[in-house]
């Protein structure tokens, strides 16, 4: 600036060199405080971004502490019922016995080798639902069925683990079992979606529910892949519409 101000007062001899001092110095004040005002508003994007993800972070141990304590609740009156039915199966010297305690070995198994995963494809999600709904169909007999209708394409797709066992659980939960109204449960693939089904026939007393797996899995959903999903209640159906997608590395 300086020099600017000398060069200044040798092209323009008539001017105060009072003055271009002043004024020079301004220009140059204006010009540190929009450069300071510049970092100052980087510095503050920089801090807001640690933020962001700090609290993303946080979020996202919150929700994992979450569902790992919902995978090691693998409902507890479950395998109590499924002792019960087996001490009666017992007792009455049903052949089907010993098929129905391999079954709840491997619904076991399953649970204990995809409790440390995210996700597990659908093929082996299916495995897990079918080892459970034999121990449920034991249980009720022909009170309860299932239907699996998916597309080939889809039995890669990923979804987060015990999904449908959970949902499966809530159907059988929620609403009445027995011969003359049968509860059915259908498991079907529409485009880029897995629909879970069961027709609606709520208890006159409910079980209290929390709706904690419902929205646990909405809320992996939304941290696996950015989608929620989709919840249909009518007066004949409960319907679930999970993303089908492919999980990086997978």
């Amino acid at each position: 600036m300086g020099i600017l101000v000398i060069i200044n007062q040798l092209l323009f001899k008539d001017r105060l060199i009072g003055a271009m001092i002043l004024m020079y110095q301004f220009r140059g004040i204006l010009i540190n405080l929009t450069i300071y005002m510049f970092i100052y508003l980087l510095y503050q994007s920089y801090k807001n971004q640690l933020i962001a993800i700090e609290l993303e972070r946080t979020k996202a141990d919150h929700l994992e502490a979450r569902y790992e304590l919902l995978k090691q609740q693998v409902n507890p009156h479950f395998l109590f019922n499924s002792l019960n039915t087996l001490k009666s199966m017992v007792e009455i010297g049903d052949a089907h016995s010993a098929d129905f305690i391999v079954k709840l070995s491997d619904f076991y198994r399953f649970s204990l080798e995809t409790r440390q995963k995210d996700v597990v494809s659908l093929q082996e999600e299916l495995k897990i639902l079918e080892a459970y709904f034999f121990l449920i169909q034991a249980r009720f007999e022909d009170g309860v069925s299932l239907k699996i209708t998916i597309s080939p394409e889809h039995y890669k797709a990923m979804i987060p683990t015990f999904t449908l066992q959970l949902l499966a659980e809530n159907a059988v939960k929620h609403n009445i079992i027995s011969i003359d109204q049968p509860l059915q449960v259908s498991i079907s693939s529409l485009a880029d979606r897995i629909i879970v089904q069961n027709n609606l026939q709520l208890k006159n007393m409910p079980e209290p529910s929390t709706r904690i797996g419902l929205e646990n899995i909405n809320q992996r959903y939304l941290h696996l892949t950015g989608q929620p999903i989709e919840v249909i209640a009518d007066d004949r159906y409960f319907t679930v519409k999970l993303p089908a997608y492919e999980y990086p590395g997978h």
